[in-house]
C-alpha cells in the first residue's frame, strides 16, 4: 500500500509540473518534459522549440527556473537540461500552440487550421486531425466542435498508440477554445496496413531469394 501511494504521489507531482511548465514556458513552445532520477541528482530534460526562450541570456533564467522547481516541489540537486524539438511541424503539442495563438490574434480560424494541416502533410505525415471546441462563432454563439481531417487517422483499437496527440487552449472574449491535434508520424507501421508491389518488384524479390539459395 505505500509503495502503491508513493507511485500515485510520484504521477501527481509529475502532472502538476508538466501543467506549470506548459503555462510558464508557452512562449518558448513547450511540448514535454521526462524526469530522471540518480543517487547523486534529479534530471529533468525539457522538450522546447525555442531553447534560448528557456536558458535566457547567461543562463540566467533557466537558473531561476531551476531553483523554483527545487522550492515548489521540494527536489534536491536538481539539473535541467533543454532540449529542441526535432521536426516541430509534426509535434501536435507545438501545432497546438500555434493555432492557438493565432486565433487569440483573431486571424481566420479555418485559414489557419488548412495552413498547418498543408504544413503536416508536406513534412511526410500519413495524417492529420485538427478540432476545435468551444464559442467559435463568438459572443451569442452555442458552443460546438470542428473537425479538419487529411490523410489516415485511426481512431480505435491498440493502432491509436502511434497517433501523437496534443492540445491547448485559446482565451478570448467569447469565452475559451480547445485546440487538439493528432497527427501520424511518417513512420506509422499500422498492423492493418496493405502495401501492395507491382509485378516486376514481385519477380526481383524472387530471383534475389533463389540467388541466396
Amino acid at each position: 500500500m505505500a509503495m502503491e501511494k508513493h507511485f500515485i504521489q510520484e504521477g501527481k507531482i509529475r502532472s502538476e509540473m508538466d501543467s506549470f511548465l506548459r503555462r510558464d514556458l508557452g512562449k518558448a513552445g513547450y511540448c514535454g518534459m521526462k524526469i530522471q532520477k540518480t543517487p547523486l541528482a534529479v534530471r529533468i530534460n525539457i522538450y522546447v522549440e525555442k531553447p534560448p526562450l528557456v536558458i535566457g541570456k547567461k543562463g540566467k533564467r533557466i537558473g531561476k527556473l531551476t531553483k523554483l522547481l527545487e522550492e515548489k516541489y521540494n527536489i534536491e540537486n536538481l539539473a535541467i537540461d533543454v532540449q529542441r524539438v526535432e521536426d516541430p511541424v509534426l509535434n501536435p503539442e507545438i501545432i497546438a500552440r500555434r493555432i492557438a495563438t493565432a486565433i487569440e490574434r483573431n486571424m481566420y480560424r479555418r485559414k489557419v487550421v488548412y495552413k498547418a494541416m498543408r504544413a503536416i502533410m508536406a513534412a511526410g505525415a500519413k495524417g492529420v486531425e485538427i478540432s476545435l471546441s468551444g464559442k467559435i462563432i463568438g459572443k451569442g454563439g452555442r458552443s460546438r466542435t470542428e473537425k479538419y481531417s487529411e490523410g489516415y487517422i485511426k481512431k480505435a483499437g491498440d493502432s491509436t498508440k502511434l497517433v501523437r496527440v496534443g492540445s491547448t487552449q485559446a482565451y478570448l472574449k467569447a469565452g475559451v477554445i480547445g485546440v487538439t491535434v493528432k497527427i501520424v508520424p511518417p513512420d506509422a507501421v499500422f498492423p492493418d496496413q496493405i502495401t501492395i508491389t507491382s509485378k516486376d518488384e514481385t519477380s526481383k524479390d524472387e530471383e534475389e531469394k533463389d540467388k541466396k539459395i
